[in-house]
């Protein structure tokens, strides 16, 4: 993984220098030649390269400064840092008293570092010079806090954090922007941090070559959940040290691989997906055209049902193109990396890794929308299919607004991974414990009556109908990657199982006691006999059969043609049951119950609909 992602790095031309990286700056403070504060300029998080340390040498600082015969007791960071390092801004309550006293006196401390460091950059660079005069006078410093306290009072986007990150204009640019310091901090991280080691002593886990390995490797700061990032490479605890090495030895990276796959993967986690609490990220090992690139489609949810057929079709003119040589040479043998990673500690984990063929990818992509693609509660054409966070979700009922996310997601956590290697790979499963927890909400939905409302609303939620749609898809795509029997997304007459004709029996005489009944009464039929008949249908099913009789008979006065309508279709499904029907089901043939039943709402539907018109 570290390889493939210093290739990409080097692909992108996204090159790192050690001692240097991207810091998105919220706030610019304007200098004048005189060396006086004159401005205040938000940025909205514009990022900039900026000058960097590794959380080694932070921890080091202190001891390198006083060996340059400075005394510092807290390290900061170099012509870029916070609010409250730079400032001393704190963070107060409703009575003005700090929130975290500790914290900033801290800060404080960090703060002398920060001037430190500026004052013996403007001995060598005059660029330099009018900041590190502001920051040295204390009357400039109390004038400037004074501004930045009455901005952080404010609401919304103007408002202003100690947390916030800021740094300096002078000559009306961005100082970061100024080439001129660059010298002078190489010179100075080489002086405070000299390396150690001989050159070529040990084979680089990246490159393959012989090198110095780096103790530390700079942290991910893309990943969120921290501000101080995640070590992707670290070996902090003794347990994690073996054969007597120490640190980064025992995974050995050379610095400038460590801070070129630190820079591919917080590129590519800039535009990551998510998948629950997760963040995916996938590339290739060469440019690939943009509408080659099926990693959106699998987490964007279309606009509209032809959207997402297209995206379906698209997948399937580019494998075969890739299948008959109609493609460009370059994509019959580009390969593609996905890795799926959270924050944990300060470290990233890393949950999933996968590598292959870009015609495999897009292949898996094509079978993960077949696989999921079911008919539109009307009948008319298939449901848009979820994108893949969207599905994960859906496994439960939505979140509450009292419930925190991460409670939200425990019932479910455990399904992220295997969902995210199932869409990647046609012949893994789906989880069972997926669809235990889909029977589960289902069930819950059709007690409610949130089901029907879902099925039979003019103009539904569509976040409700989107995952009713996702549920039943899933459903069948558990079946289908059993193997044997594959299920089609519309009504399957000739299904081998008698659950799946349970349902459709359950669905129709749904519509006979509805059909007869001057009131509405669908929904409580549905509430008070869809779970009892899904697992055991014979003790349920049978008598709301002997009922339907009487509701039939009564019809074929009334509506005579309605009547026999109903009566071929439940001759249909006796046909397709046989002559005794089961007396329990199992939880998987309860799934097939409820495929059984929407696949024969949408169905009747349709049908309807046709003779209306």
């Amino acid at each position: 993984m570290l390889s493939q992602l210093v290739s990409y790095t080097q692909q992108k031309g996204l090159l790192s220098e050690p001692g240097f990286t991207t810091k998105e700056i919220r706030w610019l403070v304007g200098v004048s030649p005189q060396g006086a504060f004159t401005e205040l300029i938000p940025l909205d998080g514009q990022v900039k390269t900026a000058p960097d340390l590794l959380f080694a040498e932070m921890i080091a600082m202190p001891n390198a400064l006083k060996s340059m015969g400075h005394s510092v007791e807290q390290a900061a960071h170099f012509l870029a840092d916070t609010c409250a390092v730079v400032f001393g801004l704190a963070e107060r309550d409703g009575q003005g008293q700090v929130k975290k006293p500790e914290e900033h006196a801290k800060n404080l401390q960090k703060q002398v570092t920060f001037r430190l460091l500026i004052e013996l950059a403007a001995r060598e660079v005059p660029l330099l010079e009018p900041i590190a005069q502001a920051l040295s006078n204390p009357e400039e410093m109390q004038r400037f806090l004074g501004r930045l306290e009455a901005q952080a009072q404010k609401k919304g986007a103007e408002k202003l954090k100690p947390t916030d990150k800021v740094s300096f204009l002078v000559q009306g640019r961005c100082v970061l922007d100024f080439p001129d310091w660059h010298d002078w901090w190489r010179c100075f991280r080489a002086q405070a941090f000299p390396k150690s080691g001989t050159e070529g002593r040990m084979p680089s886990f990246a490159s393959g070559a012989l090198v110095t390995p780096a103790s530390t490797h700079p942290k991910v700061t893309k990943l969120g959940g921290s501000a101080f990032g995640h070590a992707l490479v670290t070996y902090d605890k003794e347990a994690f040290e073996s054969y007597g090495l120490s640190q980064g030895e025992n995974a050995a990276v050379e610095e400038t691989a460590a801070n070129a796959y630190r820079a591919g993967l917080d590129a590519l986690l800039e535009k990551a997906e998510t998948l629950g609490e997760m963040k995916v990220v996938v590339w290739y090992d060469q440019p690939i055209p943009e509408e080659d690139d099926f990693f959106k489609d699998l987490f964007a949810p279309a606009a509209n049902e032809a959207q997402e057929l297209q995206a379906l079709e698209r997948a399937r003119q580019v494998l075969q193109a890739l299948r008959t040589g109609q493609a460009p040479p370059n994509l019959h043998n580009a390969r593609f990396f996905a890795a799926a990673m959270s924050p944990a500690s300060g470290r990233v984990m890393l949950r999933d890794w996968q590598m292959g063929q870009l015609e495999d990818f897009i292949a898996a992509v094509a079978a993960w929308f077949s696989d999921l693609a079911i008919v539109r509660r009307d009948g008319q054409g298939l449901a848009s299919p979820p994108g893949l966070n969207r599905l994960f979700l859906s496994l439960q009922r939505p979140k509450t607004p009292e419930q925190n996310f991460d409670d939200y997601l425990k019932p479910i956590k455990q399904l992220q991974t295997p969902l995210w290697r199932a869409a990647l790979n046609p012949r893994l499963p789906i989880p069972y414990a997926a669809v235990a927890k889909i029977m589960e909400t289902h069930t819950a939905e059709v007690m409610t009556g949130a089901f029907t409302e879902a099925l039979r609303a003019q103009k539904p939620d569509a976040a409700a109908l989107g995952r009713l749609y996702a549920r039943m898809g899933l459903l069948k795509a558990y079946h289908n990657r059993k193997g044997g029997y594959r299920m089609s997304a519309e009504l399957d007459l000739s299904h081998p199982s008698p659950a799946y004709h349970c349902g459709r029996l359950m669905c129709i005489l749904a519509q006979i006691q509805e059909a007869a009944s001057e009131s509405e009464i669908n929904a409580g039929v549905i509430q008070r006999y869809y779970g009892a008949a899904s697992s055991t249908p014979s003790l349920v099913l049978g008598r709301l059969t002997r009922l339907s009789q009487h509701h039939l008979a009564k019809m074929a006065k009334d509506a005579p043609g309605l009547a026999y309508w109903f009566n071929t279709q439940l001759a249909e499904v006796w046909k397709a049951l046989g002559k005794n029907l089961p007396r329990t089901l199992s939880l998987e043939e309860q799934s097939l119950f409820a495929l059984g039943y929407y696949q024969q709402m949408a169905a009747s539907r349709k049908k309807s609909e046709k003779e209306e018109v």
